[in-house]
């Protein structure tokens, strides 16, 4: 009986050896796969109930300025917000007039996001150690129509530092600081106010 049952396993291992795979077939099996994975991936946002814009925009005033308290598991604006860290956010829309966004980055793990509805990133900074980044963004439509005249245009002398411009027409800037823990609070939610986003006056 021993011996009928090692002659039946040596000849599988035997037509186990001889099997020669076809190479084009597995090329063209991997190849479906990382094709079908690309699919899934790109159509995943489209197959979400909500997006993070749309869980965020009834918080947020249009173009003001909102601080969210430290994130906990029963407090956080959007799921699986990172708990080292303290949001602030404004929904901003440049339809009617351009939008200023200023903001002090104090140091390292301070970061400034615009993210498009759809979730895309349009611009982003981070603080750098030992050294603040300052920041001015002048948020304009992407369509080239007009928004207002120039301080120049007008005849007066503009002696400040310019701001960047940024093409985009909605979405969210996320201002992003460190949380050090109790001690640290009150430095962390004063440069958390400094952030501004507000829109301009169109002349």
């Amino acid at each position: 009986m021993i011996e009928r049952i090692q002659k039946i396993g040596l000849g599988w291992l035997k037509s186990i050896a001889a099997y020669r795979p076809d190479v084009r077939l597995i090329l063209m099996a991997v190849c479906a796969i990382g094709v079908l994975h690309i699919c899934a991936t790109l159509a995943a946002p489209m197959l979400m109930g909500r997006s993070a814009f749309d869980r965020l925009a009834p918080l947020l005033p249009l173009n003001e300025r909102v601080i969210f308290p430290p994130v906990t598991p029963q407090a956080q604006a959007v799921p699986f917000l990172t708990p080292d860290v303290r949001y602030a956010m404004c929904r901003y829309d440049t339809s009617y007039s351009p939008v200023a966004i200023t903001i002090e980055l104090p140091g390292r793990g301070w970061s400034l996001a615009l993210h498009t509805p759809k979730g895309d990133n349009v611009y982003a900074a981070t603080g750098e150690d030992e050294r603040t980044t300052k920041l001015r963004l002048r948020l304009l439509p992407e369509s080239e129509r007009f928004m207002g005249l120039t301080p120049e245009a007008m005849g007066v002398a503009d002696t400040s530092d310019k701001p960047q411009t940024v093409r985009t027409d909605r979405g969210i800037a996320v201002l992003r600081a460190p949380d050090r823990g109790r001690a640290y609070q009150p430095t962390t939610e004063l440069g958390m106010r400094q952030f501004r986003c507000s829109a301009e006056k169109v002349q």
